[in-house]
């Protein structure tokens, strides 16, 4: 019997963004698992990497399986930066050096506490946000910065890069396979709003999760 534990953030815990009688992305991944196969979750909305050492202290007995999905909330601390004033882009990529390094300290601390459980585990990237929805009460203070949507959008994704590569990176120095929801996340209607899942990209989600769990080789002990 399997049982996987979705750790993180509102990427897993979106039952409140979802529209009204559609499920979250703990219930959909649910309904594509094999009998007596289970998916618990221990993601919480709004927190942030250092928040997940005390989600795996709740984590079942039973448990054989862990998915985290963290970091965009992290990233999101960064979005006040894109407006103050820089001397030139040299200056513009130290700034961003300092954030990369509190991230990069952090997701290695994480790490470590994971792999402590040895429990075969799965990363995810951060998706791209999506400031030109429809739905921007979400991120209404984020957004009111004197930028518009599309200019947002465009900061957004190329600062992006720089944390997701930390992922990358540290997937393959622990040995742990990793998705990369930026290719998953790829269509306004896979969003509920700018940063979270709808019930649309959610399945689309939990359908590569099941793959991964089902099908990867964790013993190779490769990303």
């Amino acid at each position: 019997m399997k049982h996987i534990i979705l750790a993180g953030d509102s990427i897993f815990d979106n039952g409140s963004y979802v529209k009204s009688g559609e499920p979250d992305v703990p219930t959909q991944l649910q309904g594509l698992l094999e009998k007596g196969d289970k998916v618990s979750m221990s993601a919480v909305d709004g927190d942030v990497i250092n928040d997940v050492e005390g989600q795996l202290k709740k984590m079942p007995n039973d448990t054989t399986h862990l998915v985290i999905s963290i970091g965009g909330n992290d990233t999101l601390g960064i979005l006040g930066e894109f407006t103050r004033t820089t001397r030139n882009i040299g200056d513009s990529f130290l700034k961003l050096h300092d954030v990369r390094y509190s991230f990069e300290s952090a997701y290695i601390k994480m790490l470590n506490n994971v792999v402590s459980f040895n429990l075969p585990t799965t990363l995810c990237t951060i998706y791209h946000p999506c400031f030109n929805h429809s739905e921007t009460e979400r991120v209404i203070d984020y957004m009111s910065l004197g930028i518009n949507n599309d200019t947002l959008q465009k900061m957004a994704i190329t600062a992006l890069p720089i944390f997701n590569d930390i992922i990358f990176q540290e997937a393959v120095n622990f040995n742990i396979p990793v998705i990369d929801l930026r290719l998953i996340f790829n269509d306004e209607s896979d969003y509920a709003n700018p940063i979270e899942p709808s019930a649309i990209g959610g399945l689309k989600m939990a359908k590569v999760i099941k793959k991964v769990v089902y099908e990867h080789d964790f013993s190779s002990n490769n990303t």
